[in-house]
């Protein structure tokens, strides 16, 4: 899968890269792309200089079901998520609007960790992204997964997790802090 949207990324700017856009070839090569490569469904989705080009579903949402995928479909990505909320992130840095160092409290009030007001305090951006806040790996899952909380909600029930290790001191994969992340953004 991740050769045919690299695949398909270079095709685009390719096309993209003349000044006229020929939405018809595009939408032509997608769809035979996604039967050479027996991929079920997909939707995709260009802007071009700030405006939506194309935004389609092709195929079906299940092999050999009959629901077809449409440009409202919402497909699982799991992690890939992650790398989206950490290049946003970088993006502000390189913009300089938030720094690495950040604390996640001049941002989100709320945060905190373990019921630990001093190590709520010192927590930073860079510290959400690597995994090294003292969760243990998925601890605290079952507070969003398949939820309807919102963030903010999320992130405050996150503070009555028990630490698993002591703060900067281990790795701990959270998907709970990639939340926190993204309501930084």
């Amino acid at each position: 899968m991740k050769r045919i949207f690299i695949a398909l990324l270079f095709s685009f700017s390719a096309l993209a890269s003349h000044s006229q856009i020929n939405v018809d070839e595009i939408d032509q090569y997608i769809e035979e792309a996604r039967k050479d490569w027996n991929v079920p469904g997909m939707a995709v989705g260009i802007v071009k200089d700030g405006e939506v080009v194309l935004s389609k579903g092709y195929g079906f949402k299940e092999i050999g079901g009959e629901d077809k995928v449409d440009d409202n479909t919402v497909f699982a990505i799991a992690s890939n998520s992650k790398a989206f909320v950490a290049s946003c992130i970088a993006g502000l840095v390189s913009e300089g609007r938030i720094s690495w160092k950040d604390k996640v409290r001049d941002y989100l009030p709320y945060f905190s960790l373990y019921d630990n007001d001093a190590v709520s305090a010192m927590v930073t951006i860079e510290d959400l992204l690597c995994h090294r806040v003292g969760l243990g790996t998925f601890s605290g899952d079952v507070i969003w997964y398949k939820s309807e909380k919102t963030p903010e909600q999320i992130i405050r029930r996150a503070g009555k997790v028990p630490e698993a290790f002591e703060f900067r001191d281990g790795y701990g994969y959270t998907n709970l802090m990639f939340i926190a992340a993204g309501e930084v953004i």
